[in-house]
């Protein structure tokens, strides 16, 4: 996922406000580098088991502000496995998640929305 860090809120604990082309929220950066303010493609994780989410109509989603300590995600369900991880396509990137086994059940092409705690960034160099 391509996305540009606007801010770097907490240097120690890497948290970053970021924009993507699905909306703007925050995340943690883990790299050995130095978030800094530009642009980077990244893997986004969620490192939250989803416990719950929405079937739902409306464009992809990241948003969210640091001082609620969420972001709110939505997306198409691309796949399903049989390991209770789910595919989401949010624009043009995949974001796996886990998901609890009694979640709302999904099928391919829904759209889900859920709220996590966080969300991790890992940058990569293409």
């Amino acid at each position: 996922m391509r996305i540009q860090i606007t801010e770097v809120l907490d240097p120690q604990a890497k948290v970053v406000t970021f924009d993507s082309p699905a909306g703007s929220a925050w995340g943690c950066w883990h790299s050995s580098m130095e978030p800094e303010a530009g642009a980077y493609d990244v893997e986004l994780e969620v490192p939250d088991v989803v416990t719950s989410w929405a079937l739902t109509t409306g464009p992809d989603l990241i948003a969210g502000e640091y001082s609620r300590r969420e972001v709110t995600l939505r997306g198409s369900v691309q796949s399903v496995g049989d390991d209770a991880v789910v595919a989401l396509r949010i624009d043009r990137d995949i974001v796996l998640v886990e998901v609890a086994a009694d979640t709302t059940e999904a099928s391919i092409g829904d759209s889900v929305e859920f709220t996590t705690s966080n969300v991790l960034l890992y940058p990569y160099t293409i």
